[in-house]
């Protein structure tokens, strides 16, 4: 079985990471702007893609392979679009900007695709399909908050923002310790 990170743990781990990293920065409110917000979730959905695209690549024997493949190409798009787009945020205090909106699609996506796998591994009768819905609704739940706040960025909501990260990073390292403890 080859799902996204289901054999890679350090996958989840690296995701985990990134929302530690943002969510500190946006309890402690160092990330002053949409624009280096863009920047941070553009490198990890790049990373992200890519690592996925060279798993897919490399192990020709998974049965779901091409869904690791699609899912990194699509993971790449949204890189590149927000890449493209990364000039049109301002400020935190500015409306509802493209970058948040993708952002917070790219977020939604990722949330749907671990839907999916874990639907793949229920059917596949593997207790870890929980792993993957609750790390979707975690997705979810930051998305969501993302979206509401974005066009009222206050200390406080950034600190709400902050503090969904946080957990949710928290909730995928631990995925990713769960994961790693799997024996073949």
């Amino acid at each position: 079985m080859e799902l996204k990170y289901y054999d890679k743990p350090w996958l989840s781990a690296i995701k985990g990471a990134f929302l530690i990293i943002f969510g500190i920065l946006a309890i402690l409110h160092i990330v002053g702007t949409i624009k280096s917000l863009a920047v941070l979730f553009a490198l990890l959905i790049a990373m992200i893609g890519i690592l996925m695209i060279a798993i897919g690549i490399l192990n020709k024997k998974s049965s779901f392979r091409w869904w690791t493949i699609v899912a990194g190409a699509v993971n790449l798009a949204f890189c590149i679009f927000l890449a493209m787009n990364v000039d049109t945020a301002v400020s935190l205090t500015e409306a509802r900007t493209k970058v948040t909106i993708l952002i917070f699609v790219w977020i939604m996506f990722y949330a749907v695709t671990e839907l999916v796998e874990a639907g793949l591994l229920y059917s596949l009768k593997n207790a870890f399909a929980a792993v993957f819905v609750i790390n979707a609704l975690l997705s979810f739940t930051f998305g969501y908050f993302l979206y509401v706040v974005a066009g009222n960025f206050t200390p406080q909501s950034v600190t709400y923002i902050g503090i969904i990260a946080l957990v949710t990073g928290i909730v995928n390292e631990l995925s990713a310790y769960l994961l790693s403890r799997i024996k073949e």
